[in-house]
């Protein structure tokens, strides 16, 4: 949980360096430079197991959870002004949550209320009426980007925890490097079909300087910080967290990027995404508890 809360705040301090520092450069090249910044970064930790489909799959989580997830994002500005991007990712949780009962093969329904009320929390604070035409075309787009991202993190955790014994687990770090290759080769690939690598030579040493923050520190730590949270924690708690970072962003847009944001929203807001968090907690401990009895000795 420490993991998921600490990679929340690093998201929600680069959404102001990204709005402020990298407008000009093709968004697709931004993306590709990140993360093959972090493919190089864990380079070094790579070590490729004997099992070639193990490999396959981490490249294609990787490609899903990272490549995808960035390429339609980026697309949807085409779409959507800013504030319907920030609206539309609030329903990451619930593609989380049904993805790991489809692989767990068990569904069940407790968990569904607190993930929904942490949803309805994230919109009060970043809702506003879509004044596009083309706001449902974006809004298809950015689910697909919502599905990438929860199919990569639940993909992630069910391979780690169900496939692999402890002692055929590489280092969480190996995986990341296999995962990071998979997304850098496939927006590399995007990026020579756009031929969008002509904005490269004009990024400025400041881009460059944070083109490298965001590669290494948001991105290279912070997604591998993420997917090893994601290991130590169930499928709701990973859900609600998913949303966690939204009032992080709202305090940083206030605080040290001079943006402005209504306070009612943002308390009611983040109220409901804590109280969220304590009504699973709730739920969780009701279920461990009927479990217990139900498997007592008569």
């Amino acid at each position: 949980m420490k993991a998921l809360i600490f990679v929340s705040v690093l998201w929600a301090l680069s959404f102001g360096l990204i709005k402020g520092e990298l407008t000009g450069i093709a968004p697709s090249v931004v993306a590709a430079l990140r993360l093959l910044i972090c493919a190089l970064v864990f380079l070094p930790f790579m070590r490729f197991k004997a099992d070639n489909k193990f490999n396959l799959q981490l490249l294609v989580l990787g490609a899903l959870q990272f490549g995808v997830m960035y390429w339609a994002y980026i697309t949807s500005y085409q779409y959507l002004p800013g504030y319907l991007v920030a609206v539309f990712t609030i329903f990451t949780p619930f593609y989380v949550f049904f993805i790991d009962g489809l692989l767990s093969r068990r569904i069940s329904l407790q968990p569904l209320a607190p993930i929904a009320l942490s949803v309805v929390g994230a919109g009060i604070i970043v809702f506003k009426a879509p004044e596009s035409a083309n706001w449902l075309t974006g809004f298809v787009i950015l689910q697909s980007a919502n599905l990438a991202f929860a199919i990569g993190q639940v993909g992630y955790k069910h391979l780690s925890e169900h496939h692999l014994s402890q002692r055929e687990k590489p280092l969480h770090t190996s995986n990341m490097a296999v995962m990071y290759t998979g997304a850098a080769i496939f927006m590399m690939v995007i990026v020579l079909f756009e031929q969008s690598y002509v904005d490269v030579p004009a990024i400025t040493p400041r881009q460059w300087l944070v083109l490298l923050y965001l590669g290494i520190i948001a991105s290279g730590v912070g997604f591998a910080l993420w997917n090893y949270g994601a290991k130590q924690v169930d499928a709701p708690t990973l859900a609600i967290m998913n949303n966690a970072y939204i009032p992080f962003a709202v305090i940083f847009a206030l605080t040290l990027f001079g943006e402005r944001a209504d306070m009612v929203r943002l308390l009611a807001g983040t109220g409901l995404i804590l109280m969220s968090a304590y009504w699973l907690t709730k739920v969780q401990h009701a279920h461990k508890h009927q479990e217990q009895r139900v498997n007592e000795p008569s």
